[in-house]
């Protein structure tokens, strides 16, 4: 009975410490977009979360409490799992239909923008002023041109004729990113609904030949 009150109280403590570190997270994740990293304190984030600072501290520096903002903020949970293995990129980039796999590409836009792009913003702001942040804001531009390349890689039989995939995805890394978004969305006041469709468009007009669809390369 004394053993299995121990693992009770174990489960306990780990399921209240994730609590609390979601909590933390949470809290900094909006210090970190309305205050901005440089003028948010320890102890703004601890007042946010409704804990003592010692509880921030003890979830990590502030430059690692950001790093888990933008990691959560981009996989959408805090499943340990790579952005290409889950299930909306997963359908693009399974998908043999030129038609499904573009509304899949639209729907993902329609998904990650509005939640991305207030933390990315901060992100690249902290890169600016903090050197830790920006080696791992360096390691983010690497991982996502990783991802790009398995994204564009799925459009291959039907990129342009003459278009070889490391232009491809060169053009996509470039035109496709955060500060696009932030331009036409932010600056323009464009919707989330007309900047998928014109990223598709886009897409389409810069990269892409329907005439290969009906034969995609097995």
């Amino acid at each position: 009975m004394a053993a299995g009150k121990r693992v009770y109280r174990s489960a306990l403590r780990a399921e209240q410490a994730r609590r609390t570190r979601l909590a933390v997270l949470d809290a900094a994740g909006r210090c970190f977009v309305e205050r901005g990293y440089a003028r948010t304190t320890m102890r703004d984030i601890a007042q946010a979360a409704g804990v003592a600072p010692q509880t921030v501290f003890a979830q990590g520096s502030k430059a690692a409490l950001l790093l888990a903002c933008v990691d959560r903020t981009l996989a959408g949970d805090d499943e340990a799992r790579p952005l290409m293995r889950r299930d909306e990129f997963r359908r693009l980039l399974e998908a043999t239909d030129i038609g499904e796999k573009l509304q899949a590409f639209r729907s993902i836009t329609v998904d990650y923008v509005p939640r991305t792009g207030p933390i990315m913003r901060a992100f690249a702001s902290a890169a600016a002023v903090d050197d830790e942040i920006a080696a791992a804001w360096t390691e983010y531009g690497e991982r996502r041109y990783a991802d790009n390349r398995a994204l564009v890689e799925s459009f291959a039989p039907w990129l342009r004729p003459g278009l070889d995939v490391d232009r491809a995805v060169d053009v996509f890394w470039a035109v496709f990113a955060h500060p696009t978004s932030d331009a036409l969305v932010g600056g323009r006041g464009w919707d989330v609904e007309q900047y998928a469709d014109w990223l598709v468009d886009a897409l389409e007009r810069l990269l892409l030949d329907r005439r290969g669809a009906a034969t995609p390369a097995s």
